[in-house]
């Protein structure tokens, strides 16, 4: 049976018509992409007969219209999931009372289940003659999404109109994923002179078939709830494999290839804050989250934008348990008025905040350069790191090199002894990680072709750190 087809049930009022539109509606957009998500022929509707609420002042010809979102449950890659689907084809997906309720039920069961909910917006906006009742909708919706943050995962598909209210609550969202054509904006472009400026939260843009293949690659390799605890599965790539004298080029992405099992990675929010790159892998057949910064773009230097970008995906692997692999290639901050204007010292600080409220295994890889901030903020032992290694490549230090000489070795240039000398005598000795090292915030200094094992090593000895010895955490194996 066609599970978007109810039966005929005898004595309901206006049944005819509900049937009706129900069957006109079989190929609207929302249907469309619930059948590219979901597996086959698994999506079941609930709360299919419910109809819209209208105001005193609303004509009443369209009564019998169906509320304006689909919501319902079914399977993708073998997992239980629920989602909602706002369905422009019925009034709109104009958003009301019962367009919320459908939605609160549908994250009631949800929770009870433990399965990640799937919510695709494309909605005007709420009905104007509905007053009060139509904004409190928006705050329940919101209410829901707030109830089911770090207990099961949340993805966001911006299909169509997703404006002012409805873009805040899509933004709650774990991972916020827009087609291309799609609207998305607290404030009209048309009114502030700006186009996709709310796109900087976005975790993937796309079009609709790429849209609905990430966020299926996304739930297979997320846990369906934060009870589910560290994932340790198995692993047909060699926990000791060496990588040889291999390359990195100051690239987040290359690293992040180099020690994830068979090379294979799922990177989020790429075209947000680029020179931190947040992905994520199984490295010895455990799931992780990788945060790495690229020394190739712009020096590696953070940003507000890369701060918060980090901060946001650290939140969510602690949430659900996933290790953080940090692996640091940055010369500092990014000093300019861009910056400190976009809230870079509060964005900094959330930053180094999610690092040490973070309870999940963390292992940290000082790569090329870990000058000033970042070797701070970015894992370190100061905020709770658990290993920290530094390739025996690697600068560590309070200054880069050039500017530790010119701001304390400047007086000792001679023509026998150049600035160029004293810049590798430098990083030599007080940025060498070695010296790092003995102050004992670095485990150990190895070379990179050890890179991938001593990080597989380091994650098999955590693997145990969240069981219920500890917080109450269980692993759960494949």
């Amino acid at each position: 049976m066609n599970p978007y087809q109810p039966i005929e049930l005898s004595g309901l009022p206006s049944a005819e018509q509900l049937q009706k539109a129900l069957l006109d509606g079989e190929n609207s957009e929302a249907r469309t992409r619930l059948a590219l998500l979901f597996d086959r022929d698994t999506f079941v509707e609930t709360g299919v007969y419910t109809k819209r609420a209208f105001s005193d002042f609303v004509s009443t010809e369209d009564g019998d219209g169906l509320e304006g979102v689909i919501t319902g449950y079914g399977a993708i890659d073998g997992k239980p999931v629920f989602a909602f689907a706002q369905d422009a084809t019925r009034m709109e997906g104009m958003i009301d009372e019962r367009h919320a309720m459908k939605i609160e039920r549908l994250y009631a069961l949800a929770l009870k289940n433990g399965a990640p909910v799937i919510g695709i917006f494309d909605a005007t906006g709420t009905d104007v003659f509905s007053g009060a009742a139509g904004l409190a909708a928006y705050g329940r919706i919101l209410a829901a999404v707030h109830s089911a943050s770090g207990k099961i995962p949340q993805i966001a598909l911006i299909s169509g109109s997703c404006i002012g209210l409805s873009a805040a609550i899509a933004a709650l969202f774990d991972f916020p994923v827009k087609e291309k054509d799609a609207e998305l904006y607290v404030s009209s472009p048309d009114l502030i002179k700006t186009k996709n400026a709310t796109d900087m939260i976005l975790t993937y843009q796309g079009d609709k078939v790429s849209c609905a293949g990430f966020i299926r690659t996304l739930i297979s390799f997320l846990p369906v709830n934060a009870a589910i605890g560290t994932v340790v599965g198995t692993s047909t790539d060699k926990f000791d494999r060496m990588l040889g004298n291999i390359d990195l080029g100051g690239d987040g992405q290359t690293a992040i290839a180099a020690i994830a099992d068979s090379g294979v990675y799922y990177a989020v929010s790429e075209g947000f804050a680029p020179v931190a790159v947040t992905a994520f892998a199984t490295v010895a057949g455990i799931r992780c989250g990788v945060v790495a910064t690229s020394h190739a773009t712009g020096d590696g230097r953070l940003t507000a934008a890369a701060a918060k970008k980090i901060a946001r995906f650290v939140r969510f692997c602690d949430a659900f348990s996933l290790p953080v692999i940090t692996l640091v290639d940055s010369d500092g901050l990014t000093m300019d008025s861009e910056n400190e204007n976009a809230f870079f010292a509060p964005e900094l600080a959330r930053l180094g905040s999610a690092y040490c409220a973070a309870r999940s295994p963390k292992v940290t890889v000082l790569l090329g350069h870990a000058v000033g901030a970042p070797f701070v903020l970015l894992g370190s032992k100061a905020l709770g790191a658990d290993i920290v290694y530094a390739l025996d490549s690697t600068e560590v230090c309070v200054l880069p090199a050039e500017a530790g000489v010119a701001f304390a070795w400047e007086r000792l240039i001679t023509p026998e002894k150049t600035k160029e000398v004293l810049i590798d005598e430098w990083r030599a000795s007080v940025s060498s990680p070695v010296y790092a090292a003995s102050s004992g915030e670095i485990d150990d200094v190895i070379p990179v072709s050890e890179l991938r094992a001593r990080i597989c090593s380091a994650l098999l000895m955590l693997c145990c750190k969240g069981t219920s010895l500890n917080n109450g955490r269980t692993i759960l194996p494949l």
